[in-house]
């Protein structure tokens, strides 16, 4: 299975949904579009991984870079429902650090 991108956007909040695996050869697809919606000006990024069973070192390095690019151009940019192995690879790279956003307290 490859990857699919959904992207939605409501109010400053642009939120690209993937589906499937973040690899080799599907990373070049989401980076394009990330890259892209940054450099169209939006300033809060959200990417929803809850249907992504699997990244490896490729996806990494785009939400990477899209997170810097992001903050370069005084925006945002967080991941959202990352689970099981996805969330795992996060955490042991200690990614989730600053890719993954805490709700804010009410």
């Amino acid at each position: 299975m490859g990857l699919a991108l959904h992207t939605t956007r409501q109010e400053d909040r642009v939120t690209v949904a993937a589906r499937g695996s973040i690899d080799l050869h599907s990373s070049d697809e989401l980076r394009e579009r990330l890259e892209a919606l940054v450099e169209a000006g939006h300033r809060e990024i959200v990417v929803d991984l809850t249907a992504v069973d699997f990244c490896d070192s490729s996806g990494l390095n785009v939400l990477v870079r899209a997170y810097k690019h992001a903050r370069t151009q005084g925006g945002a940019f967080t991941v959202t429902g990352a689970y099981g192995r996805v969330e795992n690879v996060l955490r042991t790279t200690g990614l989730d650090r600053f890719l993954i956003s805490t709700p804010p307290e009410v």
